[in-house]
This record gives structure tokens, C-alpha cells and sequence, in this order.
């Protein structure tokens, strides 16, 4: 059944609501687009830093081997008397040969493995939920 529609014809004014929730769902996706391109991010950055952990930590256990730290620390367990007796010079012997800079940069490694893990694991059930709603 086709209508004639003519110059005259009125055609139906749309509710008045309209507009706010076509522009309110239209918020909601950019900000759904928004938060799979962070997820996306963060995801990168969760696996090159987790590809990183094992270079940062060869290189704080050949700092280690280098710098005869593992050496000092034995001693601990196997002349404890000894430590207890030269403490102060055995603290400085033992701070003076921590690789301070390989291990700082495995620290870094790991603090940001682990933000980006905490992003991820924060906004994956946000991300999910708005998947499930749009494909319902």
C-alpha cells in the first residue's frame, strides 16, 4: 500500500526525546571506541614489558655475577661471626657492589607490567558488559 504523499501531506513529527537519546547512544559508542583502543594499549604495553622482564632480570643477575654481590652475601650463611663482627665495612662492601642501575631498571619493567595489568584487569569487565549489552 503506497501512499501519495503530496505537497501538502504532513508527515509524522518525531518524539521530542528523540535527539537526546540518539546523541546519548552516540556518546556511549565513542566512549566504548574510546575504551577498546585503551584496552588495546594497554595490552601492548602488558606484553612488551613482560618480553622485557627476562633481559632486565639477566642483566641484574649479571650485574650480580659481575660485581661479586652474590659473593658478599653468601657470607652471611657461611660466616655469620664474622659479618656480626666487621657490620659496618660488610654493609658497605654490600651496598657498594648492588648493581643499583640493572636493578632499578627491572623494577621499572615490573611496575609497568603491572600497571598496565591493573588497567586492563579494571576496564576488561566495563568493556565486556558493553559487548554483551550491544550484541543483546
Amino acid at each position: 500500500m503506497t501512499e501519495n504523499r503530496g505537497k501538502n501531506s504532513i508527515l509524522p513529527e518525531p518524539p521530542k526525546e528523540l535527539y537526546g537519546k540518539i546523541m546519548k547512544r552516540i556518546r556511549k559508542e565513542e566512549r566504548f571506541l574510546l575504551m577498546k583502543k585503551r584496552l588495546a594499549a594497554a595490552f601492548l604495553v602488558m606484553l612488551g614489558s613482560g618480553a622485557m622482564l627476562i633481559p632486565a632480570f639477566g642483566a641484574v643477575r649479571t650485574g650480580m655475577a659481575e660485581s661479586g654481590f652474590m659473593e658478599f652475601l653468601s657470607l652471611i650463611f657461611s660466616d655469620f661471626k664474622l659479618v656480626l663482627a666487621f657490620w659496618q665495612s660488610f654493609s658497605w662492601a654490600l651496598l657498594e657492589s648492588f648493581p643499583a642501575t640493572s636493578f632499578a631498571g627491572f623494577l621499572a619493567v615490573i611496575l609497568v607490567f603491572l600497571g598496565a595489568l591493573k588497567y586492563i584487569t579494571q576496564n576488561l569487565k566495563t568493556a565486556l558488559s558493553t559487548i554483551k549489552y550491544k550484541i543483546a
